[in-house]
């Protein structure tokens, strides 16, 4: 039947049932005045005529009050106080009808006693007044709305309903605009092997609970194989899914968000609804998804990377693999087919590096395809994927824009051959661990960790700037003030934060001063010390199952616990440099456009501080040079070399200055 023949049959319908409605009210009426002393007692003039409808116009024809009476499981007492309750809403002549009724002209509305008098048998009417309970489905649900004037009693307040379910009852099925802020769709399915094994896990746990919908918990990493397995389900149900904004509706007043749960309640009836709400991004208080849990009359999922914990009988855990890289393939794939590219083997190196859900595949492509006007090359789509992914370490990380290469930094061979073949590893990961089936053998520890051990300014971090820039990789140094906390469990909380968004968005971490956080574990005395030896022990297990590059800094090599370097690929030392590098990195740190004078390197050279400090003398004396309006020269270079030496509580020695001592400003 189309939905314009339903229309036109449901409104000959709803209309016939107001005739009789008026019929019926008008017989109480003449009624009423003709024994006023009585009226109470004398049983409604139209409860039998009600009891025998006129014949629908189809046999396949259902009204919209009878969907909602079979949708909610109303009484024939209820459905015929639902229709009073809507009368004057559909039609205003109802209004004078009930003033009449209701013997003051003011009340020109229905009521509770009203509805008794006409459908309920005098004997029974304390039993039908019932329906009127808070906690039944008319007003759970907010079919009916009851007048909130405390001063009456409940069967004199006003009835009414609301502009949506009059709508509804005309035939007009839209989303209550009230709802609209709190709820929004989920993207269209994308049927990945790990969703669709999810989604009959759900169908299974469905079937058990033949009288109710449960409470559906989805456990897993990805939000993106959530929001698949949601929309199987669905499709396969005649659901519609809509997520609820938690932190919106965390942010109403308590009964503001009973209201709104009872019209998510309703809303799900009338549209079809399947609400989700999901936990696993920001912080959501407990209690407010354990309230929606307890309270909402509707199909729920609850998503979550860990099970859900609550004490409230009605709810299945379900739990969703990730996607792996080959399904991560597929969907890349799938996403270029529409786009013409250059990609080709490629896909499988970003796979490995990227793990992307599918949302994030499609917002790569998307920015991709916006940044190029031809085809979409492999660089393309690699810078893309670097930049769609990289905010969820905000909180705690600072993002490092790689500003060296290669030959800015002056180390040894040894450290430099090393450098270089970390930088390999993470290149080839796709053909060691994929193509030669060492993946399959080593199952965890698959994670690149790399300690770079060595005194302040020795070129740490702009080895690590290096290594993300030729791997083209974003830099996130992790602020360990933000990560490590006073309270108990916080800090692995907030390290499994980092670790989760690092390996999503493919990016380098770097803890610099890692011995502050890896550092050696400690006897236990009290339960600080145990605690802290449990961070520690999370530690070790997460660095070893971390899928990405991870760069350990640390001036105390000695500090660190002697689990974690068991456990690191790469030990990269960087000693302090030598007097020949010295010269090297003197003769590199002024930039070509930088006018200078007459400069003695080699004599510059015996100054022992490493490059860092060899950076801040370089730029204090352009400064110096710049204010006096001259080219750096030497005398510049030996003030800014003295303030060094005095910051660094170092004296200014012969040994290092020789003749220039005499030419340092006390």
């Amino acid at each position: 039947m189309s939905t314009d023949v339903w229309r036109d049959q449901n409104a000959a319908w709803l209309a016939q049932r107001l005739r009789w409605l008026r019929q019926g009210m008008q017989q109480l009426a003449a009624e009423q005045r003709s024994h006023p002393e009585t009226t109470w007692l004398v049983a409604g003039p139209i409860t039998s005529t009600l009891a025998h409808p006129a014949e629908t116009p189809s046999s396949q024809f259902v009204s919209a009050l009878d969907a909602i009476a079979e949708l909610v499981g109303l009484s024939e007492f209820e459905q015929r106080l639902l229709l009073l309750a809507a009368a004057p809403s559909l039609d205003g002549a109802f209004a004078s009808a009930c003033a009449e009724l209701n013997g003051h002209s003011y009340r020109d509305y229905p009521t509770g006693q009203l509805a008794l008098r006409l459908f309920a048998p005098t004997e029974e009417r304390l039993l039908f007044a019932d329906s009127l309970m808070s906690t039944r489905p008319l007003r759970k649900l907010h079919l009916i709305e009851v007048g909130d004037d405390s001063g009456e009693p409940l069967l004199l307040r006003r009835l009414s309903v609301d502009e949506r379910l009059t709508n509804y009852l005309r035939g007009v099925n839209h989303i209550d605009e009230r709802l609209e802020p709190y709820l929004t769709a989920l993207p269209t399915a994308v049927r990945s092997e790990p969703a669709q094994a999810a989604a009959m896990r759900v169908q299974e746990t469905l079937a058990h609970d033949t009288d109710t919908w449960p409470t559906i918990n989805l456990v897993g990493p990805e939000k993106s194989v959530h929001d698949d397995v949601i929309g199987i389900v669905c499709d396969t149900a005649d659901l519609v899914p809509r997520q609820i904004d938690i932190s919106a509706f965390a942010d109403t007043a308590p009964h503001t968000r009973r209201t709104l749960i009872g019209l998510f309640g309703r809303e799900a009836l009338l549209a079809a609804l399947a609400l989700v709400v999901d936990t696993t991004g920001d912080l959501v208080a407990d209690a407010i998804v354990n309230e929606l849990i307890r309270l909402l009359p509707a199909p729920l999922f609850v998503t979550s990377t860990e099970r859900w914990a609550t004490d409230f009988p009605a709810v299945r855990a379900v739990h969703v693999g990730a996607l792996t890289r080959g399904h991560q393939v597929s969907i890349w794939q799938r996403a270029l087919s529409g786009h013409a590219t250059s990609v080709n083997g490629e896909i499988h190196d970003i796979a490995q590096q990227f793990d992307f859900s599918a949302d994030a595949i499609s917002d790569a492509v998307s920015r991709a395809a916006s940044a190029v006007d031809g085809l979409i090359t492999p660089q393309d789509l690699w810078d893309a994927a670097r930049e769609t992914r990289s905010t969820g370490l905000d909180q705690f990380a600072r993002r490092i824009e790689p500003c060296f290469g290669w030959d800015d930094i002056v180390v040894d061979d040894a450290t430099r051959a090393q450098l270089q073949e970390l930088a390999d590893q993470v290149r080839h990961r796709t053909t060691v661990y994929e193509n030669w089936g060492f993946a399959a053998q080593l199952g965890r520890g698959r994670g690149i960790t790399a300690l770079f051990a060595g005194p302040s300014g020795t070129g740490k971090t702009m080895a690590a700037e290096i290594l993300a820039g030729h791997l083209r990789l974003a830099l996130h140094r992790i602020d360990l003030a933000g990560v490590v906390s006073k309270y108990i469990g916080e800090t692995e909380k907030n390290l499994r934060q980092v670790f989760d968004a690092a390996e999503r968005s493919g990016s380098i971490l770097m803890f610099d001063e890692a011995d502050a956080l890896f550092g050696t574990r400690t006897d236990v005395r009290d339960s600080h010390d145990r605690y802290a030896n449990l961070e520690i022990n999370y530690l070790l297990q997460r660095m070893e199952d971390y899928t990405g590059l991870a760069i350990l800094a640390t001036n105390r090599r000695s500090a660190l616990d002697s689990a974690f370097l068991r456990r690191l690929r790469f030990i990269v030392e960087f000693p302090f440099p030598a007097s020949a590098q010295r010269h090297r990195i003197w003769e590199q740190m002024l930039p070509a456009g930088a006018l200078r004078g007459d400069l003695d390197y080699g004599g510059l050279s015996r100054l022992e501080i490493a490059g860092g400090n060899i950076r801040s003398i370089a730029v204090n004396a352009a400064f110096l040079a710049a204010a006096d309006g001259e080219a750096i020269e030497m005398d510049h270079l030996l003030r800014a070399a003295a303030r060094e030496y005095t910051k660094l509580g170092k004296p200014i020695s012969a040994d290092e200055f020789g003749d220039w001592q005499c030419r340092v400003p006390s």
